[in-house]
């Protein structure tokens, strides 16, 4: 369309997925209709050697303004990671079964993306989690932070909240998540599900032989610290399903509310959230 400005756009694909790529294909044919700039990101255009005629991008180095991620909620995920600046809003497109995270469906890409373009969304800044582990500042996480077991021996360790004891834990370890990680690990390991208006941090232990225990929420702005003791057996910490720490000695980790939220583009994210977290995850299929 002549005589608009070109606005630049990136998109990040989940790779090896034939309904991930078909919508890109899409999407790239809709941004350039509306005469904007499409970088696919270095990565996702390695993956498909169909993207021709698009620039490209390196994520954690010089991302656009604008990105859209078409996936499921683990694309979602490493894009925000991988995100450093904290500047990028980003719009979720999902291809997949699940995909809780993102609320953009197949059926409806051209006209959310227009709306996209014409900031036609609610922008919605997700409170992400700060990691420092043993005075090392780690990834920020969106979903959670995870200790667990890495050989099935015990994990033991001391849980704080603004440096008040919450409890010891001799298990397989603790899950730290958002309040919008609350649906997935924690989840899983009994934790409650939060309403996603709520900003909160929750602490679910992992199979702990004190059986008293049980998951605990906090205010967001608190700070959890976490005390592996020299007598633990071996762990991993996960940020995100996205990075690793393996370690086997006494450790210490600080968890807190990161300075970059993540920012999200949302379409109608609250009318129909609870159906969704029925039918995506509560039902069986």
């Amino acid at each position: 369309m002549p005589g608009l400005q070109s606005e630049k756009y990136g998109i990040v694909i989940k790779p090896n997925s034939n309904s991930a790529i078909d919508i890109a294909l899409r999407v790239i044919n809709i941004l350039k209709k509306y005469n904007k700039e499409v970088l696919v990101e270095k990565e996702s255009k390695e993956n498909y050697n169909i993207i021709k005629d698009v620039g490209e991008f390196v994520i954690d180095h010089d991302p656009p303004e604008k990105i859209i991620v078409i996936g499921g909620d683990g694309t979602l995920l490493r894009a925000v990671m991988k995100e450093k600046t904290g500047n990028s809003i980003i719009m979720a497109i999902r291809a997949g079964k699940r995909g809780f995270l993102l609320d953009v469906e197949e059926y409806e890409v051209e006209n959310r993306v227009y709306d996209f373009i014409n900031n036609r969304y609610t922008l919605v800044e997700y409170p992400r989690l700060q990691l420092i582990f043993n005075g090392v500042n780690k990834d920020c996480a969106l979903n959670d932070i995870v200790i667990f077991t890495s050989d099935g021996s015990l994990v033991r360790l001391e849980a704080y909240y603004n440096k008040d004891r919450v409890y010891n834990i001799d298990g397989d370890g603790v899950v730290i998540s958002t309040t919008i990680g609350s649906t997935a690990y924690s989840l899983s390991a009994g934790g409650p599900i939060i309403d996603p208006r709520l900003n909160t941090i929750i602490l679910t232990p992992l199979n702990p032989v004190q059986l008293h225990i049980r998951p605990v929420v906090f205010p967001i702005n608190g700070v959890i610290d976490i005390n592996i003791k020299e007598d633990s057996g071996e762990y991993y910490i996960n940020i995100d399903g996205q990075e690793k720490v393996y370690s086997r000695s006494k450790s210490f980790l600080e968890v807190s509310l990161c300075d970059k939220p993540a920012k999200i583009a949302r379409f109608r994210w609250w009318e129909n959230y609870y159906e969704r977290l029925f039918s995506r995850l509560l039902s069986y299929w």
